[in-house]
């Protein structure tokens, strides 16, 4: 099995920042229902066709603005897996969801906040049980912290990943709640050994292929 190692130099070149989503069509995205997708849609769509980078949607300031700008960066098209009623569901909870990010971004997490912030999504479709990829993306995006460690996107791309590496032992890794806070102490770990950033380790899982 190959190790973080092999690719070190790889992975301190990426450039996070500028990771992008391309051709995020506007129609794609009119094909949503929710009470503030016209006004949402406006602001976000300055052409009918946009690219957002990782630095982009950091860069957003407004809540409810950033959400959307994370399903767009994380999905492109919102049809297929998830289908479009997922992402339906949580845009017409974008209110709910303003609150609970509105108060947890750029904080700082133990245990018991990090579940009641689960708990709170688990009634919105894709963010329930099996929604721990939009979850992660979430949480990577309003730049929390668990236990003292940056939240991380985790998705199956990035699960399949780590199960093909010597240097994620112990576990069968996917993309579930109960793998998350030993997945962010393992990146924290491997990130100081190899002296490059935990985001680069994510995006370099998120993207490798053998």
């Amino acid at each position: 099995m190959p190790t973080i190692a092999q690719h070190i130099d790889e992975i301190r070149n990426l450039d996070v920042a500028n990771h992008p989503t391309h051709d995020i069509k506007k129609e794609n995205w009119d094909a949503l229902n929710y009470p503030e997708k016209d006004a949402l849609h406006r602001a976000i769509f300055v052409n009918d066709i946009i690219t957002l980078t990782r630095a982009d949607v950091k860069a957003e300031t407004d809540v409810k603005t950033k959400i959307m700008k994370v399903l767009m960066w994380g999905y492109q098209i919102p049809s297929g897996t998830p289908p479009q009623a997922t992402f339906e569901d949580i845009a017409n909870h974008l209110t709910e969801l303003e609150a609970i990010f509105s108060r947890i971004q750029n904080q700082n997490l133990n245990a018991a906040q990090m579940q009641e912030v689960y708990n709170n999504m688990h009634n919105i479709q894709g963010l329930g049980k099996y929604g721990m990829a939009t979850k992660a993306k979430l949480l990577y995006f309003f730049n929390v912290s668990f236990e003292g460690k940056k939240c991380l996107i985790l998705d199956s791309k990035v699960a399949n990943n780590l199960n093909r590496f010597d240097d994620f032992p112990g576990t069968k890794w996917k993309a579930v709640p109960e793998c998350y806070s030993s997945y962010l102490s393992r990146m924290d770990e491997l990130a100081e050994i190899h002296h490059v950033s935990s985001e680069q380790l994510e995006m370099f899982l998120f993207k490798y292929k053998e």
